[in-house]
């Protein structure tokens, strides 16, 4: 796990409503950062916000503000981008020339919303002021008559403008008086650093492993090709296979011959396992998360069901808390691993067939309580002896795992 992190400033209207939040590059949980390389702090910036922690958590159902450097004007990224909730900023130091005003025409065509960040008029850029939904204004940096001629210069054009580094109560007033319609400064809220984490190499290599093992009957030639494409995955899996507990009478150095001794349905629960050991969190979130999956699995097997069918309960039960052990949202962990529509809607939405099953798991955990017989998949007794069993076996796991 890398962690990872990204500023926020609120804006606010005239009323002093929050409307959206401008997301900053940020190196640490410092309030300001030291960018040398735009690009490169632009491109880190979309994939904390947009990918690593999630928008949603940013900024809820607010407006989120994004800086773009020239380079990313066309790049393939920003049309993944939420239009409806995106607004784009046009940053200061760009080159106003025919390139960029196509660029930025194509994006308002695309539903985007256009802002001018740090601007200062000149009559040739009229054509792009002309495209622009809102102009910002550098409240310190210009002064007072400096900043009462841009709004001038600016009131001949439709664009809502954003007083910026407004510090002071002075600056405030006189901005509403001067007609600003949008506000973001200290004297209203100073910029604050959200953390998140970001999935490593061997993380995201061991998830596309168990999207691999949700197909039909993956063959070993085709995980031997996968595993063997990620070495530290491989080499974790060749020393798991010959480890005492399931090396038999001798060792083996071939991947494949491992991935047969060991089977899909164990190397899928090593693979998930392997995935919450690295995260460097806590033994008690990891031994919860494996016995949630336990006892889904154990759960599956009292109603009768396909061994394969358990082995899916299996995974429904560890990725019911895996989200909590690697501080990833959980819609990423589902995006690497395309599960059924049955499975994300009990995992996100807590709905469909499968959700009492992950109530019922859930139950045993804390103060909620458990479910009546008549929605519950087995009667109380039951699932009462089988969450003590997952929690012996998760015991005896992870004492195996600690003498490896």
């Amino acid at each position: 796990m890398q962690p990872i992190f990204v500023g926020r400033q609120p804006i606010f209207d005239d009323q002093e409503n929050l409307i959206g939040f401008e997301l900053l590059f940020r190196a640490g949980h410092l309030d300001a950062a030291s960018v040398t390389d735009g690009d490169l702090a632009t491109s880190d910036l979309l994939r904390s916000a947009f990918i690593d922690i999630g928008l949603q958590h940013l900024v809820g159902e607010h407006l989120a503000f994004v800086n773009l450097t020239r380079g990313f004007l066309e790049h393939e990224v920003i049309t993944s981008l939420p239009p409806e909730q995106v607004v784009l900023e046009i940053l200061e130091d760009i080159e106003i020339d025919a390139e960029v005003i196509a660029a930025v025409r194509r994006l308002k065509a695309q539903g985007f919303r256009i802002a001018l960040d740090d601007y200062q008029f000149q009559e040739s850029h009229s054509e792009l002021v002309e495209l622009a939904d809102l102009v910002k204004l550098d409240v310190l940096a210009l002064g007072g008559q400096r900043l009462e001629q841009e709004v001038t210069n600016l009131g001949a054009f439709d664009v809502e403008l954003l007083a910026e580094k407004v510090e002071t109560a002075e600056d405030y007033a006189r901005c509403q008086a001067l007609g600003f319609s949008l506000f973001q400064g200290f004297h209203l809220s100073f910029p604050h650093v959200i953390e998140g984490q970001r999935l490593e190499s061997l993380e995201v290599a061991l998830l596309r492993l168990l999207r691999a093992l949700q197909a039909p009957d993956p063959t070993p030639a085709e995980l031997e090709e996968l595993i063997a494409a990620e070495p530290g995955l491989a080499i974790q899996l060749l020393r798991i296979a010959n480890s005492p507990a399931y090396r038999g009478s001798r060792p083996t150095d071939s991947l494949y011959n491992a991935i047969l001794r060991l089977g899909q349905g164990r190397i899928k629960r090593l693979a998930m396992l392997m995935v919450l050991r690295g995260t460097g969190n806590p033994t008690h979130g990891l031994e919860q998360v494996m016995i949630r999956a336990r006892m889904g699995m154990l759960m599956a097997r009292a109603l009768g069901l396909h061994p394969e069918e358990c082995e899916r309960y299996f995974t429904l039960g560890m990725l019911s808390g895996m989200d909590r052990v690697l501080g990833v949202p959980l819609r990423h962990i589902l995006g690497e691993l395309r599960l059924s529509t049955e499975m994300e809607q009990a995992l996100m939405e807590g709905t469909g067939p499968l959700a009492p099953l992950l109530a019922t798991i859930a139950a045993f955990e804390g103060p909620t309580p458990p479910l009546d017989n008549t929605n519950a998949p087995v009667p109380a007794p039951v699932s009462s002896r089988l969450y003590l069993e997952a929690v012996r076996w998760t015991e005896d796991l992870l004492a195996s795992l600690a003498e490896n």
